[in-house]
């Protein structure tokens, strides 16, 4: 685990793996750590750079205060990412993390080489009911709650390793932090923006988390993106199917980047 001081002192931790010139960022979502992406990056190979970071608030970032929004949460991962000479990188979001992505594409196109966005959220909001919303607030600072919602997120009932390591990860997240941070991807609104972004996107929706919205919403405002649909799977598919989404971001990586730089 490394750290990276941000322009307001916050320090950001981060784990970075693999070589090569093509580098490849991936961003956790609601509640979550970078730990939600270690099967993935185990099966996407070495001769990729990888890092994984937690968001300001998130894992065991530190000191960092807030705003815990969106357009912070941009900002960092610019900032990171001309840190670690990354530019232009691979981003490869997770719900929240997705709609980062998203920002980030349309904040900073030049860092951005390509996008991969997992059971994105709307960049114009999630719309939920208000059921809904008070459901996913009330799981903030509530372990039972949270291990309630995190069990929904699998199209089968996950291992308790699964859905330990998730629980982990959402009571390191505050209640404050959990609660600002929702408001903001829930309640998105650059939808028009994204109309901006010209690099290549995969959209991946599965099965099981109304995949139309990923198509409609998502894919269909972007300049040059594709959504497919991933069968049996649910939100988070990147636990329940780490390889074939680590084939996907491959294939998206090695489409893009000069074979110099990917390797065989």
């Amino acid at each position: 685990m490394r750290f990276f001081r941000t322009s307001d002192g916050a320090e950001l931790a981060f784990e970075e793996g693999g070589s090569g010139a093509a580098c490849v960022l991936f961003v956790h979502g609601w509640q979550a750590d970078h730990s939600v992406w270690n099967d993935l990056i185990a099966a996407l190979g070495l001769n990729l750079r990888t890092i994984a970071v937690d968001l300001r608030g998130s894992g065991a970032s530190r000191d960092a205060p807030g705003p815990y929004n969106l357009e912070r949460f941009s900002a960092d991962l610019r900032e990171l990412i001309v840190f670690l000479g990354a530019a232009p990188a691979f981003v490869v979001g997770h719900s929240m993390g997705a709609t980062i992505a998203l920002r980030l594409a349309v904040d900073a196109p030049e860092l951005v080489h390509g996008l991969v966005l997992i059971a994105p959220i709307p960049a114009s909001g999630a719309g939920f009911s208000p059921k809904g919303e008070a459901y996913l607030r009330s799981t903030a600072g509530d372990p039972a709650m949270v291990r309630d919602w995190l069990a929904r997120t699998f199209t089968r009932e996950p291992g308790s390793g699964k859905l330990d390591r998730l629980c982990a990860a959402a009571a390191a997240t505050t209640r404050e932090v959990a609660l600002e941070s929702f408001e903001s991807w829930a309640h998105a609104d650059f939808a028009d923006a994204t109309s901006a972004i010209a690099v290549q996107t995969l959209v991946i929706a599965p099965v099981n988390d109304a995949p139309e919205k990923s198509e409609a919403k998502v894919a269909a405002l972007l300049r040059d993106a594709r959504c497919i649909v991933l069968d049996n799977t649910a939100h988070y598919a990147i636990l329940e199917r780490p390889a074939v989404i680590a084939a996907l971001v491959r294939d998206v990586v090695f489409r893009l980047a000069p074979e110099e730089i990917c390797g065989s």
